[in-house]
């Protein structure tokens, strides 16, 4: 490290710790890294996904946080070789819900060798892994992939799972010292740190009844009657067992960071235990580690989860959602913040904050932690030119999703309706309210409110009757009826304060007399997209 940069490193952390400046926690995390690790010359940062199923948002997170932590530690003039994972040599555990139950004969067998269930030609792992790599790209994320069934076959691990194998009681013993229940000298003896797949059946239902170290042969029998012997130095069919395989791609891969699930990361689990078997049997000092915490899907209910077949994936998401949101949303929450991703209308409510913050950050009108969490969205210029996803979800179904009217509409909106960015977001504005945004299309009221027609003064039937006189008139933009609908009620003997109340009063009841509520869409545009003759019927 140049010592300039390195000063400037340091100047950063020690700010960062006074509190003087604020910044995204990626950032912080990556300053940790280089504090810890200040001697490295490439930073590996690590993170791996199963192929047991569709990879949802909440699995993302294993790839979100390393990614943006890789951004910064790049900002900040680091080498950085960001590496991505698939276990596609685990074991097939359980069928998604998703799934075909015929799938439950796979059970055993390294996903690799299990056909898919959607396409020909194709294995189970290729299928998960292939869509999730399209999805990878659709996020602009560039990744080194590691497939470790190519690892595990090409003999790459053979040395170490050697290794493994010879400290097979020191192991044990690691892993014994994180169990409540005390082991019994049995378990003790038959314990083996890896799983044999049966040349066979292909399942791992497989006892190792001998080992020998100093040839490394081993000699097995498995539940479908086939008995065997293999070499370690040339086996093709084994494979380290998760606490002892983790630790061992750690060293291969010389890996500096790596997150993880809260699940794998308590005092007792499987992080912990990682961490001694590399140190103690690979003599390797285990990376930075951070865990997540979960990801929800707000509405929704159930814990999102590859093996039932409950998943949001990033597919789904990027139908409601633009990537620069979606990685917003993973930059916005430090690793350790639970949150949702809303699909009712909370979408709007993010629509509008993020468009907002995209405004004042081209502007230059904004605080730095923001600044650095909108950096690392890759949001550019040009989103500025996408129009207000709230117009677009409001009047689609005002209109019957006639796209031409709808052009026509939001011209006077000044909005252009022949751009790509308005053909983007009118498409996800779509989709949303087709498949989640129920609740959030407004109608007219079938019939008049008779009722609440009859609970208004004097005054503010006159307003009423202004309104419909208003509307005869051929207003060129929604911004000229919406001043005309504010001069309704001005009245020279009100104060500014008492106008305010008035207009906010006036517009109460127009919202009441067309939809039966107390607030609606923007008054200049709804009333322009609507039928004059039904709008009279409801005033009248």
């Amino acid at each position: 490290m140049e010592s300039g940069l390195k000063q400037e490193i340091c100047f950063e952390s020690l700010f960062l710790m006074k509190g003087r400046i604020k910044m995204n926690w990626a950032r912080e995390v990556a300053l940790r890294i280089i504090e810890e690790r200040p001697n490295e010359e490439v930073y590996t940062v690590a993170s791996g996904v199963s192929p047991s199923g569709f990879v949802h948002i909440g699995n993302f997170r294993e790839i979100a946080t390393p990614y943006l932590v890789a951004k910064e530690l790049r900002k900040l003039g680091k080498k950085v070789r960001y590496i991505l994972s698939f276990d596609e040599f685990d074991r097939f555990r359980k069928v998604p819900g998703n799934i075909d139950s015929s799938y439950e004969k796979y059970i055993g067998m390294p996903y690799t060798e299990l056909p898919s269930p959607f396409t020909e030609k194709e294995s189970y792992a290729s299928y998960m892994e292939n869509r999730f790599l399209k999805e990878l790209e659709a996020m602009d994320v560039e990744v080194e992939c590691i497939y470790q069934a190519k690892e595990y076959q090409s003999g790459r691990y053979n040395p170490y799972i050697k290794i493994a194998m010879d400290h097979r009681d020191q192991i044990f013993q690691i892993i014994d010292d994180f169990r409540t229940q005390e082991a019994t000298e049995e378990e003790r003896k038959n314990y083996y740190p890896i799983s044999i797949y049966c040349p066979k059946c292909r399942k791992d239902s497989t006892k190792i009844s001998n080992y020998d170290s100093m040839t490394g042969e081993v000699i097995y029998s498995c539940a479908c009657g086939y008995t065997g012997t293999l070499n370690i130095h040339q086996a093709t069919n084994v494979k380290l067992q998760w606490k002892v395989d983790w630790p061992m791609r750690w060293m291969v891969e010389k890996v500096t960071f790596e997150t993880g699930g809260i699940d794998h990361s308590a005092s007792n689990g499987s992080k912990a235990v990682s961490e001694r078997v590399a140190r103690e049997i690979y003599h390797y000092e285990p990376p930075v580690y951070i865990p997540y915490n979960f990801i929800g899907i707000k509405g929704g209910g159930a814990k999102m989860s590859s093996s039932t077949g409950n998943v949001l994936t990033i597919t789904d998401l990027l139908r409601v959602y633009d990537k620069n949101i979606i990685w917003w949303f993973y930059a916005r929450f430090d690793n350790m913040h639970a949150f949702d991703i809303a699909l009712d209308n909370d979408v709007i409510r993010y629509y509008s904050e993020f468009d907002r913050l995209v405004k004042r950050y081209f502007q230059g009108d904004i605080d730095d932690k923001n600044r650095s969490i909108l950096e690392l969205t890759n949001v550019k210029e040009d989103y500025l030119k996408y129009p207000n996803f709230s117009y677009l979800a409001t009047f689609l179904p005002i209109v019957n999703f006639d796209i031409d009217l709808l052009k026509d509409l939001l011209r006077k909106e000044n909005i252009d309706g022949n751009t790509k960015e308005f053909a983007e977001r009118l498409q996800r504005a779509k989709n949303w309210v087709v498949e989640y945004g129920f609740d959030y299309q407004v109608n007219l009221l079938p019939e008049k409110n008779e009722s609440f027609y009859d609970s208004l003064s004097s005054l503010e039937k006159t307003w009423l009757q202004k309104t419909l006189i208003l509307l005869e008139e051929d207003f060129q933009t929604t911004e000229e009826l919406q001043t005309a609908l504010y001069n309704v009620v001005k009245d020279g003997t009100l104060t500014e304060k008492e106008l305010k109340q008035t207009q906010k009063r006036y517009f109460q009841i127009l919202y009441n007399l067309l939809l039966g509520t107390n607030q609606g869409p923007k008054l200049g545009l709804f009333l322009m997209a609507i039928d004059k003759e039904k709008i009279k019927g409801l005033l009248s």
